[in-house]
């Protein structure tokens, strides 16, 4: 009988799996985070304003490129393959963005209001249009941009296979371009640079979630999916600086062409992030929850700390040193996102319960 019905059941020993460590990637972000304060302040304007043009104009446009590609491949490498998991998980993310987005556009709401946002130009089509793509503060553009971008992706990845899905992205991607740093080619032709003007009575500009976002979000799903064949951390590093260099190489060209219209989009932005990203998939770093969220938050924040500066350096009669000397005011721009976005943090987990 004891065979049959042993007293107590065997215990049994599982191997101890180890979680994969994404601390790497948590840096990364929170370096990309400081390339977009550096993007909107110009560290080095008032030193060498072509030294400020190819770190604020040209380096830092890899920062919002790794901010989707991470979005991509932590919200695709959850995806289980059911069907009705997956859509619920998709749906959950989406409501997670527009929540974010809707307490960023409240944050803002007083600064539009200063800036005259509601006087000038003010219309329910102009709304709906910052809305949808062009966000209601310069920088906001980004979450409108995330939420259709993986909407799109999300949508294809059901229908087709992930190669085909990174063409799309590609023709999107070129696309967008024609209407960014390439638009000099686009005026060039008079039916296309029609065709474009009609295209910004909608957006303001390409580098939205349409063209832009929708490439980076698939590579972070490729780097998901279909992990990297065994490149070791050396190999990454140096196919980054090779994309790096080749698109400092390119701004340089586009900028004495004269083409850009904007210059978000760079053709080498696409291998210099991806090799970035694979690359940071290897670092061995620490990282906690609260750091982690920070990334966002000082992106969301970082616009008010350089009102914040300016304000407090205007009132204290110090705007030689923290507004006019470039690196100065950067650098304490820096530090103030960082305080507001740990307390935003802080304040998240014990009032709202919001992990974004």
């Amino acid at each position: 009988m004891d065979l049959l019905f042993p007293r107590s059941p065997a215990k049994v020993i599982l191997p101890v799996l180890d979680k994969p460590n994404y601390s790497g990637l948590d840096w990364l972000k929170f370096a990309a985070a400081l390339l977009v304060i550096a993007n909107h302040t110009g560290p080095l304007h008032a030193f060498h304003a072509y030294a400020d043009f190819l770190l604020s104009g040209v380096l830092t446009r890899i920062a919002v490129p790794l901010f989707f590609m991470s979005s991509g491949f932590f919200f695709f490498r959850k995806l289980s393959g059911d069907p009705s998991k997956d859509h619920r998980a998709f749906l959950a993310y989406i409501k997670k963005i527009t929540v974010l987005y809707g307490i960023a556009i409240l944050l803002y709401l007083p600064l539009n209001v200063y800036k005259g946002y509601f006087l000038e130009s003010f219309s329910p089509l102009a709304l709906l249009k910052d809305l949808i793509f062009n966000g209601t503060f310069y920088h906001l553009w980004y979450l409108p941009a995330l939420i259709i971008g993986l909407s799109l992706t999300y949508t294809l990845y059901r229908k087709m296979s992930l190669p085909k899905l990174l063409m799309i992205g590609v023709c999107l991607y070129g696309i967008g371009l024609l209407g960014d740093s390439y638009y000099g080619l686009t005026v060039r032709a008079a039916g296309l640079h029609q065709l474009y003007e009609s295209m910004f009575l909608v957006f303001d500009y390409t580098r939205n979630g349409i063209f832009y976002a929708p490439i980076y979000i698939m590579l972070g799903a490729w780097a998901a999916k279909r992990p990297a064949p065994a490149i070791k951390p050396k190999g990454n590093a140096g196919l980054f600086f090779l994309g790096l260099v080749l698109m400092l190489a390119e701004g340089i060209l586009l900028k004495e062409a004269e083409f850009p219209r904007h210059d978000s989009m760079y053709v080498f932005a696409l291998p210099a992030a991806y090799f970035l990203f694979q690359w940071a998939l290897s670092w061995k770093a620490s990282s906690g929850k609260a750091f982690r969220e920070w990334r966002l938050w000082i992106y969301i924040l970082h616009p008010i700390a350089i009102v914040l500066v300016r304000g407090a350096a205007e009132a204290a009669k110090l705007e030689a040193l923290f507004i006019a000397n470039s690196v100065i005011h950067f650098v304490t721009v820096c530090l103030v996102s960082v305080v507001m976005a740990a307390a935003a943090v802080r304040l998240s987990v014990i009032k709202f319960k919001f992990r974004p």
